[in-house]
């Protein structure tokens, strides 16, 4: 048996459909251009694709969709070119259909999500009866040769069949008859995917921006977020320069961000938005901490970028993530690596207490260093920093998201 295969711009999950199809020439062009494009794969006499590719080589993304006879998805791999001549495995996603009648991504489907790092971490989570049962979460244990795959030529698609089925791919495959091109503005109009996009920062600026409002932060009786106060904290002392973001409570630190600044002494502000509500009938005032930043300069920012710790890919992120730093005391904290051994940890945490705009700051005599904290926004969770460069790509600042108002819209008054 044969399998053929189709070359284009999309694929419409839906339909079952190719969006602006595209012949072998053109789709090797746009493979070496690093430019997305789908390959669609399917067994002759089935009218359901045996698999799905979508690659992005400019963007070092390899994605593989597998399918049932019925149409529906069983599993999906998420493949990242980190080195020239190998894949990494960054995730896979099974589904489980346990009737004939069960639809596509049913909440009764069992599945099983793992995610793989390159540095050997790796989780797997199970559900078994999909939502309507219970989750386990465990250390995915998958050997290192099995996250790596060698990188295989154009055309060669016969590799994804350890990826999806458990039989056999057929020896050898067919190009699909040609058909005439949509044109590709339209293909991509309509086109359902595109390349991984990790989180990207929104409104560092207007966060720091009294009188700024954003879109209520839920339906109802909510107000909109109106930024409140930039709380100015006393100077970051950094002697070395090199960043901590972290839970001051936590037993140890982690490590500084890639990313350096010049020693100095070095403003610091805390963010608050607010918003009117009721409870019960009667009306209420909430104001959330939304963001802490670090002045390095008074140059204008032009560019953001992820703050980064030794060991983290951001090519390996997936939509919508970010890397981070953890809390899990609803308090987070910038302080330099020098002092942080002396002013990280629990009893630090409680021999003071926070001033009444919520800001805590510990001094380390011997670094010459201090630690400042402040609330979390909404209390515990992982938040990114983000460094922002001015036009000759020196560090102006950095600033700590609580995810709050990043989410929301920017209203016109």
């Amino acid at each position: 048996m044969i399998t053929d295969v189709t070359y284009g711009e999309g694929w419409d999950a839906a339909s079952r459909t190719v969006l602006g199809p595209m012949n072998r020439r053109r789709a090797t062009a746009r493979d070496a251009a690093g430019e997305p494009y789908a390959v669609v794969l399917r067994e002759e006499g089935r009218p359901q694709p045996v698999a799905v590719l979508h690659i992005a080589w400019a963007h070092g993304y390899f994605g593989v969709w597998a399918y049932d006879d019925r149409g529906r998805r069983t599993r999906e791999f998420d493949l990242r070119r980190l080195e020239p001549e190998r894949l990494f495995l960054r995730h896979v996603a099974r589904w489980r259909y346990d009737t004939e009648d069960l639809p596509e991504f049913a909440e009764q489907a069992g599945r099983v999500r793992v995610d793989l790092y390159p540095d050997g971490r790796g989780r797997k989570v199970s559900e078994p009866r999909g939502s309507e049962g219970g989750s386990l979460r465990t250390m995915a244990d998958m050997p290192e040769e099995q996250r790596w795959i060698p990188v295989s030529e154009f055309g060669a698609w016969e590799w994804t069949q350890a990826l999806v089925t458990d039989g056999q791919f057929p020896d050898a495959l067919r190009e699909a008859p040609e058909t005439n091109p949509t044109p590709l503005a339209t293909a991509f109009a309509a086109a359902n995917w595109r390349p991984p996009t990790p989180m990207r920062p929104r409104h560092l600026d207007k966060m720091f921006t009294p009188g700024t409002r954003f879109s209520p932060p839920y339906d109802g009786d909510a107000g909109p977020y109106v930024v409140q106060r930039v709380i100015d904290a006393e100077p970051l002392r950094l002697p070395t320069g090199h960043v901590i973001a972290c839970d001051p409570s936590w037993i140890t630190p982690g490590k500084p961000f890639t990313v350096a600044v010049p020693p100095g002494d070095y403003p610091t502000q805390i963010a608050t938005a607010a918003y009117a509500s009721e409870y019960e009938d009667t009306p209420v005032h909430i104001e959330d901490y939304t963001a802490a930043r670090v002045l390095i300069s008074e140059k204008p920012t032009v560019a953001w970028e992820l703050a980064l710790r030794p060991g983290e890919d951001p090519r390996t992120l997936r939509d919508g993530e970010c890397y981070g730093f953890g809390v899990d005391s609803g308090t987070g904290c910038f302080v330099d690596a020098a002092a942080a051994a002396q002013l990280i940890g629990r009893e630090n945490a409680l021999a003071q207490e926070p001033d009444p705009d919520g800001i805590l700051v510990r001094e380390d005599p011997e670094s010459g260093g201090n630690l400042i904290a402040y609330p979390s926004g909404m209390g515990d969770g992982t938040y990114p920093v983000w460094i922002g460069r001015d036009a000759d790509g020196e560090v102006t600042c950095l600033v700590a998201d609580m995810l709050i108002l990043g989410h929301q819209e920017l209203l016109n008054d």
